[in-house]
């Protein structure tokens, strides 16, 4: 037995939270102010993440695009517009209490890695009204986001580990006959017993030529 030692990665504690983001958003020329809100799709980025004793640090944003209508003909109480987006981000940041594994205290050093980013919850309200076309619409969109974070902890650690030594063995089958014709007898009968596998393994041509032989 000698030893070994390998590099592996120990998750040495996990925590997760929730922040409350929120922001104010000015629909503004050249784009049309908001008649209503078709769909709103969202992501969260982590940009950067820190251990420090205890805790993760970091920096992040959510990238929302907003789909909606617009107001620019009504025509017998029917409105007429094209369809917009808006895209824009919204930055934040904080801090997420780490639970260590086992007796393990989570230090500077340790790597963040991240499980989950997303938004858990939101709310969004048009505000700043005015009237287009004998319609209201709006020129602001507040909003209000829940999101979750959650973080892993790893630490590189070095563990001895024993492993049995290689040993070379001899893998070439021998012949154990005592003489040059016993030799060629064990050829001759490995040979028959090729055929004899090839004749039952394979069905075509060759099994014709070979029943013969056999039978």
């Amino acid at each position: 037995m000698k030893k070994k030692i390998i590099q592996v990665p120990v998750i040495v504690g996990k925590g997760s939270e929730q922040f409350f983001v929120e922001k104010d958003v000015k629909i503004s020329p050249p784009s049309p102010a908001i008649f209503k809100i078709e769909n709103i799709e969202k992501k969260v980025y982590i940009t950067d993440a820190h251990v420090i004793p205890g805790k993760v640090i970091f920096n992040a944003y959510i990238w929302k695009n907003v789909t909606y209508k617009t107001v620019e003909d009504v025509c017998d109480g029917i409105v007429n517009g094209p369809v917009f987006h808006a895209t824009f981000k919204i930055p934040f940041g904080g801090f997420v209490e780490i639970k260590p594994i086992g007796c393990e205290k989570v230090k500077e050093g340790d790597k963040a890695e991240l499980l989950e980013a997303f938004v858990e919850g939101e709310k969004d309200f048009l505000h700043d009204e005015i009237i287009c076309k004998g319609q209201k619409v709006f020129c602001s969109l507040l909003e209000k986001d829940v999101v979750k974070v959650a973080f892993k902890v790893v630490r590189t650690e070095h563990v001895d580990v024993c492993v049995d030594e290689e040993k070379d063995e001899d893998k070439k089958d021998i012949c154990k006959c005592d003489d040059k014709k016993d030799g060629k007898k064990c050829f001759e009968e490995d040979e028959k017993d090729d055929k004899w596998d090839k004749r039952y393994d394979n069905r075509g041509d060759y099994y014709a030529k070979c029943r013969g032989k056999y039978y």
